[in-house]
């Protein structure tokens, strides 16, 4: 390993990003509505005033050997992969997804074939979440990988308050939340690893961590109910809530025995096992909420379940803490991806 390598991985992912912001000085756009720092950026297209239009986008890469692998996936699961996740970054914010530019770059084995898969899975991909592609870029490099920008909009309120969703709006005695169950997209990568994705049982895990889907609808309703902080669960469900404990200032405690484990999982890999990929494993593409715990269950749908799984804290500002069922704090051996510090190993974990 080179020294750079060993310096880039002690600083981390967000450390990395807020020095290159402060780096960038007045270059950055600190005077929008949403600045750098969040799942995706905000700025106003009208002239600003009262429920005027917002523009929301946001903007990441999926590079082959260090987000996906061809042994887990086809060309066409990467590209309705590529798809879910930066719908999902507009989907954190609570933002209508419209269209995508695509920037494709082709390793020096890339097929015509792989091309064509790539295709059929971004439209696939477009058809379920309801974005559009408006351009892109295509160039050979020394390895195969996509770069997307997402790009949305969203409404100021009448109030003139932003209808976002911010990873900086939780606020002491408010309820946590997470959408679905947690830790299918682990879990179907463990099972494939372990030669084990064609076992009964096996298959929605293998599809969660193949096609994920962003949760566009329960972010706008979230906003619609006045839900004002919120995050993908795509690093991991205790790293992403530490983004939220570490931008709005609070701690956050959550309730293991709460948690929505996937059912699948823990009975094809164990209880433990199951749990474990859960709060680390990243990838679901769920969403965490934080409010008042009536408006938060009032976000439920019959195919779509909200489950509370803490509280927003005073105590322990940037940390979040797992208790378990015995009352004894739980660390997981791992609690998320980042994406200075993975390489290679298929996990496609976003910012």
């Amino acid at each position: 390993m080179r020294p750079e390598d060993s310096r880039l991985n002690d600083l981390g992912e967000f450390a990395l990003i807020d020095r290159i912001v402060a780096l960038l000085g007045d270059a950055a756009a600190r005077d929008i509505v949403v600045p750098p720092g969040d799942d995706a950026a905000a700025w106003t297209t009208s002239d600003g005033t009262h429920g005027g239009d917002l523009a929301v986008a946001t903007i990441d890469a999926l590079v082959e050997g260090t987000h996906f692998r061809r042994d887990t996936m086809s060309m066409a699961d990467v590209g309705w992969r590529a798809v879910a996740a930066n719908v999902s970054d507009l989907a954190a914010m609570g933002a209508e997804p419209q269209y995508l530019l695509i920037a494709t770059l082709l390793g020096p084995d890339a097929t015509v074939e792989d091309i064509d898969g790539l295709a059929r899975g971004i439209a696939e991909g477009c058809h379920a979440h309801g974005v559009r592609v408006a351009g892109g870029d295509i160039v050979r490099a020394t390895t195969t990988g996509l770069s997307i920008a997402a790009y949305g909009r969203a409404r100021r309120t009448a109030d003139d308050i932003p209808a976002l969703l911010r990873r900086g709006g939780a606020r002491v005695g408010d309820r946590v939340a997470v959408s679905g169950t947690i830790g299918a997209a682990a879990a179907g990568l463990a099972l494939i690893d372990a030669g084990r994705g064609d076992e009964a049982g096996a298959a929605e895990l293998v599809r969660a961590h193949r096609r994920p889907v962003a949760r566009v609808a329960l972010g706008r309703a979230a906003v619609a109910q006045d839900v004002r902080c919120g995050i993908d669960c795509s690093d991991g469900l205790l790293q992403d809530l530490g983004h939220l404990a570490e931008r709005s200032h609070v701690g956050i405690e959550v309730a293991l025995a709460q948690v929505p484990v996937h059912p699948a999982a823990a009975a094809l890999l164990g209880a433990q096992a199951a749990l474990d990929l859960a709060l680390g494993g990243g990838e679901d593409f769920e969403l965490l909420l934080t409010g008042e715990r009536d408006t938060l269950i009032g976000l439920e749908t019959v195919d779509l379940p909200v489950t509370l799984i803490g509280r927003v804290v005073a105590e322990h500002p940037g940390e979040v803490i797992a208790w378990a069922e015995d009352g004894a704090v739980y660390e997981p051996p791992q609690r998320g991806w980042d994406q200075t510090r993975h390489r290679g190993d298929g996990h496609t974990g976003r910012a």
